[in-house]
This record gives C-alpha cells, structure tokens and sequence, in this order.
C-alpha cells in the first residue's frame, strides 16, 4: 500500500526546508560584513596573524581614531559625501519624477514623445566608462573641476535615466480617474502632481532613495576623477588612503567601512517597507 504523505505536514516540510535554504545563504552573505566588523576592533598586525581570527580584545582605537584624529580629517570626508550625495539625491528625485509624470500620463502627449523614450531608454546602453574622458574635458572647460557642483551633476546625470523610466512605469499603471476626479473638485495641474499624484508613488520613491542614495554614498570613479584637493574628497576617495602602496592600516580601513555602512543601513531600515512596496509595484493589478 502506498503512503501518503498528510498535505499539512508535507507543507510544514517545504517551509522548514525552505527556511534553512534561505537562512543558509543569509548566513553566507552576513560573513563578510561580521568579518569587517571583527577586522575594525583590531589592530593591523593581529589582522596579518590570523586574518580570519577572532579578537583577543575588543579595540575601539580605530573608530576613535578615525573620528577625532584631526590629521585624519574623516568627519570632513563624511560631512562632503553627506553633502555631493544629498544634492544628487534631491535633483535626481525632483528631475525623474516630474519626467516620469510627463512621459507617463496620456494627457501630456505631444509629438515624437515615443521617439525621445526611446532616446532617454538607449543612453542606458552607452558604458559610464566610456564618458569619463568627455566628462571632464566638459567639467574642465566650465569650470567645476574640485567642485562638488560636478559630482552632484554627474551623478545625477548617471541616475536620472533610469529614475525616469521607473517613475514613468508606475505612473502610466495609475488610473485617469484619478486626476478627473481631481480635476472636477477644481485641482490644477500642479496640485493634481503635488497633491495626489506624487504621495500614490511614495514606494516607488521610496525604491529610487535607496537605490541612489547607494549609488551616490559609494561611488569612487567620478570623485577620483573630477576631485583632486584632498578637503573635497569624499568617504569612498578617504577610504583608499588607508590601505595604499606606503601604507596599510587594516584595522582603521576596516572601521571607516563600517562607519561608512551605517547611513545605508539606517536609511533602508527606515524605508524598508515602502521599498519592498516599490519592488513589487505593478506586479499584481486587481
């Protein structure tokens, strides 16, 4: 006689299975930031004794270090990513959205709108790599080289395309009773954007903050590019200095991660629900 196995029991089963998968990779991925959290708490050469050891004790001379030491200057650095990062941010949101709302409602339609989509979609295909080089001849002949006005324009440059089409995506799913209602209580436009239109794509903001906001805090091409004066460095520009061709301090290295890693953590956590709403926007209509 063939068993059979209970549907309750065969479903508890695959959960705990599944649970242990997912608790197996979460492990995995977590390894490499405990390991820099154990690496920030030592001193460089128990770091080159036993790289992958645990502390014989708990040091916080590297964070305090790092935070007052005034030849150091890392508040500075972190004050100026604080600073190109904010910028970028806020002209990146305020550019995609309104882009977004005009490319993705039907009551905006003007000629060739299709074919500069299809412009805006295909400077996705173009390397970054390849536009450095153009990028600062450009900065250079303006102006703005050791400026953070450049950084907060190229990385706005570089993050609006894709902010647009996202933002462009959600706001064509949104139903046109939406502003006709809107439109028959006496709304204007602006208010109808401001008003009704903007706070119903908060998930999908709240996806484009995160996103950028990691984009911003970490990039280290354009920065190193563009900046050469050591008091407009930002954290990731900072960070090389530690570990160099006349210098390696593993520890202090290693604690200028982490307290770079704390502001994207923070601000996911704090967002971490509206952000999985962003993720999974448009994925189920009903």
């Amino acid at each position: 006689m063939e068993y059979k196995m209970d549907p309750k029991l065969k479903r508890r089963l695959s959960k705990i299975v599944i649970t242990l998968i997912l608790m197996t990779f979460t492990f995995i991925l977590l390894i490499p930031f405990f390991w820099v959290i154990l690496m920030s708490v030592r001193t460089t050469g128990e770091i080159l004794r036993a790289p992958y050891g645990l502390p014989t004790e708990i040091r916080w001379q590297n964070y305090y270090q790092l935070m007052f030491d005034p030849q150091i200057k890392f508040y500075r650095y972190f004050l100026n990513s604080l600073m190109v990062t904010g910028g970028a941010l806020v002209l990146t949101l305020t550019l995609s959205c309104l882009g977004g709302y005009g490319f993705g409602r039907r009551r905006f339609q003007f000629k060739y709108r299709g074919l500069l989509l299809i412009l805006l979609l295909f400077s996705l295909m173009l390397p970054r790599q390849a536009m450095y080089i153009p990028q600062f001849v450009m900065m250079s002949k303006y102006g703005l080289l050791n400026t953070r006005t450049a950084l907060i324009l190229l990385y706005t440059a570089f993050a609006v395309t894709m902010s647009t089409y996202l933002m462009q995506t959600y706001f064509s799913q949104l139903p046109e009773e939406f502003e006709e209602s809107a439109r028959i209580d006496g709304a204007n436009d602006w208010q109808i954007f401001w008003h009704i239109m903007l706070p119903l794509a908060r998930p999908v903001i709240a996806t484009l903050v995160i996103f950028n906001f990691m984009y911003f805090w970490n990039e280290l091409l354009i920065a190193l590019t563009m900046v050469t004066k050591s008091e407009l460095r930002t954290l990731p520009l900072a960070m090389m200095n530690f570990i160099g061709e006349n210098r390696a301090d593993y520890g202090m290295g290693a604690a200028s991660l982490v307290v770079g890693m704390a502001p994207v953590l923070i601000l996911y956590v704090a967002l971490s629900e509206r952000f999985v709403q962003g993720m999974t926007a448009g994925a189920i209509k009903g």
